[in-house]
């Protein structure tokens, strides 16, 4: 017989961030290189995961990662890119002001 394990509860996420939040994302000084250029503007489409992919960068920050789908595609300051999303940890994330 097969034994179904329980659906993963879903903890409610608290706080200014979540999904369908626009934001801006402030500069990680310690990124360096990897770092992005500009002012990066976009929308929360999901939670991230710390063993992600671009999400590696940021395992030294304590706290969620969310998954940012970017306004227009962004470039890292090294040079790579375009990314039309990343992993980006809150720390970094700044909610735009709603609208009047």
């Amino acid at each position: 017989m097969w034994k179904r394990a329980k659906p993963e509860r879903v903890e409610p996420v608290d706080g200014p961030i979540g999904v369908g939040v626009q934001v801006y994302v402030t500069e990680d000084t310690a990124a360096g290189s990897r770092g992005w250029v500009g002012d990066p503007t976009g929308v929360v489409i999901a939670r991230g995961s710390a063993i992600a992919g671009s999400a590696l960068e940021v395992a030294r920050l304590s706290g969620r990662v969310w998954v940012i789908a970017f306004d227009e595609p962004q470039f890292r300051q090294d040079g790579r890119g375009p990314f039309e999303r990343a992993d980006v940890a809150e720390a970094f994330l700044i909610p735009a002001p709603p609208m009047a």
